[in-house]
């Protein structure tokens, strides 16, 4: 194995911050389809296919809408388009195109 390969194996491995939205969705997932109150702190309010999400966050206890233009997610709270808001988001719209608006 080269020094470099090793070096590279040695860095401890972090999650980003779309990987924690994609948590927080499955979490969110198994708290709807189980039918119980889970530890989720994301609500759904609004979804517009192809266009915006808009959920509550409550670790923020604000509402949070991530828009949708040309298909490239943009959180408008965060200003960012790799915040867990958008791996969120990115997930719920996934779900939603394969399962429909039951499933939401």
């Amino acid at each position: 194995m080269s020094r470099k390969s090793k070096l590279t194996l040695d860095k401890p491995v972090s999650t980003t911050y779309l990987d924690i939205g994609t948590i927080a969705f499955m979490k969110w997932l198994t708290s709807t389809e189980d039918n119980k109150s889970a530890d989720t702190s994301i609500i759904v309010k609004s979804i517009l296919k192809d266009k915006f999400i808009i959920f509550y966050d409550g670790d923020l206890s604000k509402d949070v809408t991530v828009v949708f233009k040309d298909c490239i997610p943009w959180c408008k709270y965060c200003e960012a388009d790799d915040c867990g808001h958008v791996g969120f988001a990115i997930c719920l719209k996934q779900y939603y195109t394969r399962y429909g608006s039951d499933g939401v």
